[in-house]
């Protein structure tokens, strides 16, 4: 942006001097602005490039880190099915849960992405599930296990790096905490009720019941955890020494594991951060006798470290390193077609564009075209796009991207125009998901007017680079005061995908000026 603003001024302030020059010697010369115009030194155009886009599928992409993370199952004719695993560490807390524990319940709690109702039903409030795609009706398997893979936060092989973790890892199973047979999510899966039993010496009776909601009633998935297993390994074990420290916590309880079994369903994106494993228990706490308050029955209110059976929680939230672990099946689907049949040299007639260790599309622009021609026009580039059209009919509420990411290929770094445009657009070159006036999604449009102009400017010895198209993600802005460089992560937790018209369309079809290509509105000299 800045070198084609000052490039514009220079040619300005040129040919202001000549005609300065012009009005000196020539009296009868009264209105330079006529004169322009009149004697049509400028011309403004438009020409139109081929692009060669084709399909790339994705083996890996990186799942570390995220601020986001995907459980559950997804599956669909265009990209065929996905299964997202989780696995994290869980932070340390303090191991003193005091003498004669008996557990109540463990709970693991993972809040889900919703949305108040307006209206409400019976004055209880309602919620809508946000983030999440596929079948909600549809239920399926959802396993807690023990996670037996240590997370190292140091490459192994290069202590001097952080650990990378990414999409296709492998992790072993511990015991098996929990395995809900029939999962599906529930908007109205706000409270929960814990019964507590250990009050007295009964077990059999429920002395009282917990009522546990959050302030703002939102709903969590709520799995009852194996209470004899957090018994052996957690209260059993508060004075051996697993507890001292954080690190000797994490070699000891490595984290857990989350696993969906099923062949559909429906995929959640969650905000595992405000996760949480909670111990309900109740204990012994001595306590002195007061008047009036006879503990122990013994007729009488002087007795002092009277045991009195108290209920008590602690949490160990889910943090430390997590991880996604994405499961692609491709058999059937329209993707594996169009990634069997990818034509690098002509390009694809449709692009298949998803996330989460999905697919993205390769970009050629100017292949076979003598850019040395075009730059001896001397063009002034004014606006450079490239327009991405939706295959197909596609309903106002289909879960496709809101925002596309274009970036060079060749180098894996931001383009000029995301750079450049930052802080006049907000969004780099765009990628902004376009609709009609019926809301219904169309395309996909980026201006890398910049980029096209140093490309062509005259004497350029800038190298044409392949571009890529995939799903935005928020790491993937270019933002000056956080990233030291231009390379782009390979970050990747948003599932949704999209089909896209690709630049193999005959010219005899009806949607063929709807197939992929390069429009340049430029300004010359006559």
């Amino acid at each position: 942006m800045t070198k084609r603003f000052v490039n514009a001024v220079k040619t300005i302030v040129v040919f202001s001097l000549i005609l300065m020059s012009v009005a000196a010697c020539e009296k009868e010369f009264k209105d330079i602005g006529v004169g322009l115009v009149d004697n049509n030194l400028f011309e403004t155009e438009k020409a139109i490039f081929d692009v060669i886009a084709y399909n790339v599928n994705v083996d890996s992409t990186r799942v570390d880190g995220n601020p986001q993370y995907l459980l559950g199952i997804y599956k669909n004719d265009d990209f065929g099915y996905l299964k997202a695993s989780f696995v994290s560490q869980l932070a340390y807390t303090s191991s003193d849960f005091g003498d004669n524990v008996s557990i109540d319940a463990v709970i693991l709690d993972i809040p889900y992405y919703a949305t108040a109702e307006e209206d409400y039903s019976d004055g209880k409030p309602q919620f809508k599930l946000d983030s999440i795609i596929g079948d909600t009706e549809t239920t399926y398997g959802l396993s807690v296990y023990e996670l037996s893979t240590y997370l190292n936060s140091l490459e192994p092989t290069d202590p001097s790096k952080t650990k990378k973790y990414y999409s296709n890892e492998n992790y072993t199973k511990g015991m098996l905490l929990k395995k809900l047979e029939a999962f599906k999510p529930n908007a109205n899966d706000t409270v929960l009720y814990v019964e507590r039993r250990f009050l007295d010496d009964d077990i059999s009776t429920i002395d009282d019941r917990d009522t546990i909601k959050k302030t703002d009633l939102k709903p969590s998935i709520k799995i009852p955890l194996d209470t004899t297993f957090f018994r052996t390994h957690f209260v059993d074990q508060q004075d051996t020494g697993v507890f001292d420290s954080y690190q000797n916590f994490i070699e000891y309880f490595r984290g857990i594991l989350i696993e969906p079994q099923g062949t559909d369903g429906s995929l959640m994106t969650l905000a595992m951060s405000d996760a949480k494993i909670t111990v309900y228990y109740t204990n012994d706490i001595l306590t002195d006798e007061t008047e009036g308050n006879d503990l122990n029955g013994d007729g009488d209110t002087n007795d002092e470290d009277v045991p009195v059976r108290t209920k008590q929680s602690k949490e160990f939230t889910v943090s430390g390193i997590a991880a996604n672990k994405y499961e692609r099946d491709y058999t059937g689907s329209n993707a594996l077609m169009s990634f069997n049949d990818a034509n690098p040299t002509s390009g694809d007639e449709k692009l298949y564009i998803q996330g989460a260790s999905g697919s993205m599309a390769v970009i050629e622009l100017f292949k076979d075209v003598d850019l040395d021609e075009i730059r001896n026009e001397n063009w002034l580039i004014n606006e450079a796009n490239l327009t991405f059209y939706i295959d197909g009919d596609v309903d106002a509420d289909t879960k496709v991207p809101e925002q596309l990411f274009l970036y060079n290929y060749d180098y894996n770094s931001q383009m000029h125009d995301a750079i450049s445009e930052i802080n006049f657009t907000g969004n780099g070159g765009g990628g902004i998901l376009l609709r009609d006036d019926d809301n219904n999604p169309i395309k996909y449009k980026f201006s890398i007017t910049d980029y096209v102009s140093e490309l062509l400017k005259e004497e350029s010895d800038i190298k044409l680079n392949k571009l890529a198209l995939k799903v935005f993600h928020s790491t993937d802005n270019y933002d000056p005061t956080v990233y030291l460089d231009t390379i782009i992560n390979s970050n990747s937790w948003k599932p949704k995908g999209v089909v896209l018209k690709g630049n193999k369309i005959l010219n005899t079809a009806s949607d063929y000026n709807s197939r992929i290509k390069l429009e340049i509105f430029y300004t010359k000299s006559n």
